[in-house]
C-alpha cells in the first residue's frame, strides 16, 4: 500500500468512528465525519483506480490470442448441447417405454 492509500484508510476509519458521535452532539461533527469519509474514500479509491488502469493497459498492449480458447462445458454436463434436455445415466431404460412422462 501506498501512503496516499494509507492515509485514505485512515481518514475512512476515523471518519466512520465519529459519525455515530456527529449524530449524537452536533450536526458540525457529523458534516466533519462526512467530510472525512469523502475524501478518504477519494484517496484511497482513486489510487486503487489507477493502478487497475495501469494493469489493464500493460495487459492490453501484449495483444494478440494466447492459444485457443478453452469450452465453457466439455462433457455436456448443463445439457446445453441436446436442446436443453439432460440424458439420462442409464438410457437403455428409456427405451423400453420407462414412466418418464414424455
Amino acid at each position: 500500500m501506498t501512503a496516499r492509500e494509507i492515509i485514505g484508510l485512515v481518514f475512512l476509519i476515523v471518519g466512520t468512528a465519529t459519525v455515530p458521535l456527529g449524530w449524537i452532539v452536533s450536526h458540525r461533527i457529523l458534516l466533519l465525519a462526512g467530510l472525512l469519509l469523502g475524501v478518504g474514500a477519494w484517496l484511497f479509491y482513486t489510487e486503487r483506480m489507477l493502478k487497475r488502469e495501469e494493469q489493464l493497459a500493460k495487459e492490453s498492449a501484449g495483444g494478440g490470442n494466447y492459444g485457443h480458447p478453452i469450452p465453457g462445458d466439455i462433457h455436456n454436463y448443463t445439457g446445453w448441447r441436446t436442446g436443453g434436455r439432460t440424458e439420462p445415466f442409464d438410457s437403455t431404460s428409456s427405451s423400453e417405454g420407462g414412466a418418464d412422462g414424455d
